[in-house]
């Protein structure tokens, strides 16, 4: 039997759409929330009992963008990150961050109670393991920041015979859910109480007048006192600059049915990384992948997907049902960037640099920046603030951050002629360069081999027939349409 594989996330099926409007025309709010994924709508939805105007505005659908190419985990068991947490920001901070995310997966749960949501929430314990006997020191290490700060586990070596693995570590109270229906159904609540919502409503630009800001959008203008960026990765670059803080990774997720539950979610600490969890929804599926890497590492997608099938097929006996990616914004320190983007922007806020852990940071967002924006203090204010202090000494990661958007700039501009290239090449006309696809059927599709973010150039996606940024993960079709930012422009 040929099994026809679906080229997009699992979250997406059978979603009904909201069919919400595309603003017509220009106006003017107190509060606009650029971003309709898990941290604008959950902004949005913690403002809803305040007496402001609040608008929302996201260039798709609300919930099917980076929210909807996640793994959909709850969990404050992120690989073996606090002791590199502890490392460069103490011990205090790096308890206050695990803090955090238990008061995420909290929030989500009182809110799926409250209202009744369909989500197929489900508390799930979580595990970290290595098949590595040589990474076993930095899960002990791991371990001790456990004991300290009186955090629960237990010391694993096995996942139930359904997973190789040598040493892990597995703590109970996390969850799983279906991030896109808990995010529609915050979406009708905030509907309901006269947040208005448009969609396919894209920014490209912003600029500060006065004590407000103009917002232009495909062709009309929003007036707003404050603003709060959630995009996953704001579309400008100054302020923030956001570029020199970050880094970008790719990762490859499937879905697969499966007959037996794994009853928990887990994340190898490997290179190759994994990543696995159950979904049960009339049938039951195993999410499978990870292979992360960052995006100028590698550039043959259609051969790490293959990599995946077949680590599927030998430890699960499983064909791949549905396959997606997901890009996500690395940080330099470990934290997200949550908050006031600069004191010379005091009304303007944003949500970025998840690091792999969008669906807790994105709740937790959403707490802090409606706190910020009715000049509330909050908890966590000064852990995530994007205007903190960069221990340099400590981050060796900040050097290769910076590095990494230099080489990937560079690295687009040379060794365009991949051997796994079929059907592309590359062409200069009157002086400018030009990516060339042929299709099926013979025709020609030429675009001006130019990302309009940042000006890096632009490399073929073999899997999904897409043209790719390797510097900051936009993405276009064959004829150049914007599919998905930091880029707000079409290209040529």
């Amino acid at each position: 039997m040929v099994i026809t594989m679906i080229n997009y996330s699992i979250w997406k099926k059978g979603i009904q759409k909201l069919n919400l409007p595309k603003l017509d025309k220009s106006i003017d709010c107190d509060i606009l929330i650029i971003g309709g994924g898990i941290a604008g709508i959950s902004t949005a939805f913690n403002l809803k009992n305040t007496k402001q105007k609040i608008i929302v505005i996201d260039k798709d659908e609300i919930g099917m963008g980076i929210s909807a190419n996640t793994t959909g985990k709850l969990t404050f068991l992120q690989g073996v990150s606090y002791h590199k947490l502890e490392m460069v920001h103490g011990f205090e901070k790096a308890v206050n961050y695990l803090k955090s995310q238990q008061e995420a997966i909290k929030i989500v749960k009182n809110n799926i109670e409250k209202y009744q949501i369909d989500c197929d929430f489900e508390i799930s314990s979580s595990i970290t393991f290595t098949n590595d006997k040589n990474k076993i020191k930095t899960f002990e290490k791991e371990r001790l920041f456990f004991d300290k700060a009186n955090i629960s586990y237990q010391v694993v070596n096995n996942l139930n015979d359904k997973y190789p693995c040598v040493y892990g570590i597995k703590i109970e109270n996390n969850a799983i859910f279906h991030p896109v229906k808990y995010i529609k159904a915050l979406a009708r609540i905030c509907l309901q109480n006269n947040i208005k919502i448009f969609e396919h409503t894209k920014a490209t630009s912003l600029t500060k007048k006065d004590s407000y800001y103009l917002i232009k959008t495909d062709k009309q203008i929003i007036k707003a006192r404050k603003v709060i960026v959630t995009t996953h990765y704001p579309f400008f670059v100054i302020p923030g600059l956001i570029p020199l803080k970050t880094h970008m990774e790719k990762t490859y997720l499937t879905a697969s049915k499966n007959n037996n539950k794994l009853n928990f979610n887990a994340i190898m600490e490997e290179n190759p990384n994994i990543t696995m969890r159950d979904h049960e929804d009339k049938e039951n599926y195993l999410i499978f992948g990870g292979y992360s890497h960052k995006l100028n590492k590698n550039f043959n997608y259609k051969e790490t997907l293959t990599k995946i099938k077949n680590d599927l097929q030998n430890n699960f006996n499983l064909q791949v049902d549905y396959q997606w990616e997901a890009n996500d914004v690395m940080t330099s320190d470990y934290l997200p960037l949550i908050g006031q983007i600069n004191k010379n922007h005091p009304n303007l806020f944003i949500a970025t640099g998840f690091n792999k852990w969008g669906m807790t940071n994105g709740v937790i967002a959403g707490k802090i920046l409606s706190n910020l924006v009715q000049n509330k203090t909050d908890d966590y204010e000064e852990l995530f603030s994007p205007m903190r202090k960069i221990n340099i000494g400590k981050i060796t990661s900040f050097p290769i951050d910076a590095y990494q958007n230099i080489s990937a700039y560079l690295k687009s501009y040379i060794n365009k002629d991949k051997s796994f290239y079929h059907n592309v090449y590359f062409k200069n006309i009157d002086g400018k360069e030009y990516g060339i696809y042929i299709d099926d059927k013979g025709v020609e599709h030429k675009i001006r081999n130019l990302c309009p973010h940042m000006k890096c150039k632009l490399i073929f996606n073999n899997k999904d027939i897409t043209w790719d940024c390797p510097c900051h993960g936009s993405r276009f079709d064959i004829d150049g349409k914007l599919l998905e930012g930091p880029s707000v422009f079409d290209v040529k």
